[in-house]
């Protein structure tokens, strides 16, 4: 099973975070468990960067992942209708990006990895996969966070 990873777990790992999204991202890498980022994803992560050193630290780490295939016009549109579908049951989703997150999961079948509040919501009114970290338990006291690039000074 694929597992799409959103830019809220990616955030939430490089900076050491400690959440249960964080520390199964942290076995998925472990295990080369197959994950998979779209490019948006890739660049919400990038623009956190503080200096051009730490941009291509994290742009080195995340091109060991595949890009998930590039969204089409019609996949826009189900986004659209996500959000519109979500706001007409009283939840109104806060970004339409992560809309277009969650129908490159419909369309392509993948798991979503999420810290996202927005992705509760879709989920309420279409059947995107989730990894259920909220049943997950993790120790608190154990910092998960990326390894530097083999090469990094």
């Amino acid at each position: 099973m694929m597992i799409l990873v959103d830019s809220s777990v990616w955030i939430s790992f490089l900076n050491g975070v400690n959440s249960a999204e964080a520390a199964f991202l942290a076995v998925c890498i472990a295990e080369d468990s197959p994950l998979v980022i779209p490019g948006l994803v890739r660049t919400e992560v990038l623009v956190g960067a503080r200096t051009e050193a730490e941009a291509s630290r994290m742009s080195q780490s995340l091109s060991a992942y595949p890009l998930v295939p590039e969204p089409t016009p019609a996949d826009y549109e189900r986004a659209a209708s996500i959000y519109r579908t979500c706001r007409a049951k009283g939840r109104t989703i806060r970004s339409a990006i992560d809309c277009l997150i969650a129908q490159l999961c419909l369309r392509d079948d993948y798991e979503l990895l999420a810290r996202d509040r927005d992705f509760d919501a879709i989920s309420s009114a279409y059947p995107l996969r989730r990894v259920p970290t909220r049943l997950m338990a993790h120790d608190p006291g154990i910092r998960y966070a990326a390894k530097p690039a083999p090469d990094a000074p």
